[in-house]
């Protein structure tokens, strides 16, 4: 099976404290490999928590490259997984979390005829928060905690927010797994199929045996998904391991690129 679903609305898809000084320096290491012609950057080691630091450096440093001057980074980073437990159990731990995440207490509803929970903040100006508890049945739920900022070189608390998500939910005995997508406009402004074949260059001279796998074109979004032998998370499509997408849309407002990259899919509308 596809795990491509921009077949459907031609080629569009819907689907975290780094401090300042952290930033900065992570970003002069960027700019550091890129000078002394680095080959490859380091793969995460796991799909928890203690591999999101280096999967959002990979994606801030190949953003970087291939993003014009200026633009905004938009990044989103979302955890998922399921939860076990009663009624009772599932109120308190979604409003623990909603407190551990800095969110307070959980907002509750229903949707679809499922208890739901809600919850959102935000740990600077920049970034926003959120979580989603659904409960499913009678003892399971599924979660979402969403973290995501307009404008990655500005947001203060975005990888420290992010990589704690991912332990809070292990705390609350869940299980979650992440995927990232950064987004931003394209320096190169040709065609979608021309922009993403330079992308893909940058993104190889990252990461050695990239190779792809699926992709789908139309008049104006190009789209490739990717197998890396050194990434450890990725999806399973039929045969194939999926490691990372990148995508090139024609905005047709101003007829520039919008550059999208997920690690191990992207999960935003591109």
């Amino acid at each position: 099976m596809r795990l491509e679903i921009t077949r459907q609305g031609k080629g569009k898809m819907t689907l975290l404290i780094l401090g300042l000084s952290l930033l900065v320096l992570l970003l002069a290491g960027f700019r550091s490999n890129a000078d002394h012609g680095s080959a490859a950057a380091a793969a995460p080691a796991s799909s928890g928590p203690a591999a999101v630091p280096q999967s959002l450096e990979l994606l801030a440093a190949v953003g970087q490259e291939v993003t014009a001057a200026g633009s905004p980074l938009r990044l989103v980073l979302k955890w998922q997984g399921a939860y076990s437990g009663n009624s009772v159990d599932t109120v308190r731990d979604a409003d623990l979390l909603a407190a551990q995440l800095g969110l307070g207490k959980a907002e509750s509803g229903e949707e679809d005829g499922h208890a739901t929970y809600r919850a959102s903040g935000s740990p600077d100006l920049y970034s926003k928060i959120s979580m989603f508890w659904s409960e499913l049945g009678p003892d399971s739920s599924y979660v979402i905690v969403t973290v995501e900022t307009e404008d990655l070189l500005k947001a203060e608390a975005f990888q420290t927010a992010a990589q704690e998500a991912g332990t809070l939910m292990q705390a609350a005995g869940i299980a979650p797994e992440w995927n990232a997508s950064l987004q931003g406009v394209g320096s190169l402004q040709d065609s979608p199929h021309e922009a993403l074949a330079g992308i893909e260059g940058t993104i190889a001279g990252r990461l050695s045996g990239l190779k792809a796998v699926e992709d789908y074109e139309d008049d104006t979004t190009c789209s490739r998904s990717y197998s890396v032998p050194g990434l450890s998370r990725f999806v399973n499509s039929g045969d194939q391991r999926i490691a990372l997408q990148a995508a090139v849309h024609k905005n047709g407002n101003d007829n520039s690129n919008r550059v999208t990259i997920g690690l191990p899919l992207i999960t935003i509308e591109y």
